[in-house]
């Protein structure tokens, strides 16, 4: 075979070795497909990172990361015509010479994946269907973009030179990934494990919370201590109130029916999922009860503790959409258990 012979192969040749493939080719480039989706899935331990860092730091590891994902595809396969999974099954994605896709027909393959081999979309369904069921064993992209995808072997054209090159790059490119997706997972765990306390405005009282919750202001305008996790729904503010603004003698039951009528009134019937009943948050006396109510047309769920300490009366109220109540019923509880005066730490 000459030189010229050996650059590239008719894409009558092509087309056919296509055709000649069974169901295995199919399994190749399923798992060749998953190999590619955990590493890339890997790259995003760079959000935590980036979050580690500060909000403008985790913008830009949630661009690099998107930048990644398009220079996987786009660029690694159009150029080389593999991405790490298909180096590891032998496989390559070629035009119709047998060479490698390049950046027109890669641009092509890179825009149909967001359709046919998508793992939030179907699952990869339309792609898997579509190489099982053409004679080329093509899916959308591939036939959008005239391109094949065909085993190594059958190619020829490989230089024992270039495929070295390729694995030490492929072999760093997991590397880093794993150790990404390590450091992410390892951060999760971490933070999962640690906790914030937050002070009220007058520093008189405390709360402690998963370290996934964050100080947001926009709860409540006359909230001493207003968190909230957005990204799970989960919202919590504390409402303090001076005996001094209520009747001498004012009890903890006379001061839980004034705000059990004020939620009354907003809900419009008294539904309780569980009706005021007696605890103690932190060694004071409390009253705990919730309920159901439609926020903006939205089902919402209300857990509202009501607690008496030396010189307040406190409302810790927190809620979450309806559906998500369930999941998320003990550690609102928690959080609200967690209520105290200020521990002050001695200088």
């Amino acid at each position: 075979m000459d030189q010229k012979t050996a650059d590239y192969l008719p894409s009558t040749t092509i087309e056919s070795i296509a055709s000649t493939y069974g169901p295995s080719l199919f399994f190749r480039r399923w798992a060749a497909t998953i190999i590619d989706t955990l590493i890339l899935a890997g790259f995003i331990g760079m959000m935590a990172l980036g979050e580690k860092m500060g909000d403008d730091y985790l913008a830009i590891a949630f661009l690099l990361w998107i930048a990644i994902i398009i220079s996987y595809y786009l660029l690694l396969e159009g150029f080389t015509g593999y991405t790490l999974g298909k180096f590891f099954l032998r496989i390559q994605a070629v035009n119709e010479e047998g060479r490698v896709p390049g950046f027109v027909k890669s641009l092509i393959r890179t825009v149909l994946r967001l359709v046919d081999t998508n793992p939030l979309l179907m699952g990869g369904l339309p792609a898997g269907i579509s190489v099982l069921a053409t004679r080329k064993k093509q899916r959308l992209g591939d036939m959008a973009a005239k391109t094949f995808v065909v085993k190594v072997r059958d190619l020829n054209i490989n230089s024992k030179g270039k495929t070295t090159i390729l694995a030490v790059a492929f072999s760093i490119l997991a590397i880093v990934s794993v150790s990404s997706g390590v450091y992410g997972i390892s951060s999760i765990i971490r933070d999962s494990q640690m906790s914030e306390t937050y002070l009220s405005e007058d520093e008189q009282f405390q709360i402690t919370v998963p370290s996934s919750w964050s100080s947001d202001s926009e709860l409540h305008e006359d909230a001493d201590i207003s968190i909230s996790n957005r990204y799970e729904e989960k919202y919590f503010v504390v409402l303090s109130e001076s005996k001094q603004a209520f009747d001498e003698g004012t009890t903890l039951e006379e001061y839980e029916t004034i705000v059990e009528d004020n939620f009354v009134a907003e809900m419009k019937s008294r539904e309780f999922i569980v009706a005021p009943h007696n605890i103690l948050v932190n060694g004071n006396s409390a009253i705990q009860f919730s309920f159901p109510i439609t926020v903006d047309d939205i089902p919402t769920t209300y857990l509202v503790t009501v607690v008496e300490t030396s010189s307040h009366f406190h409302q810790l109220v927190a809620w979450t959409l309806e559906e998500e109540y369930s999941g998320l019923e003990a550690e609102l509880e928690e959080v609200a258990a967690s209520f105290q005066e200020a521990v002050v730490m001695e200088v």
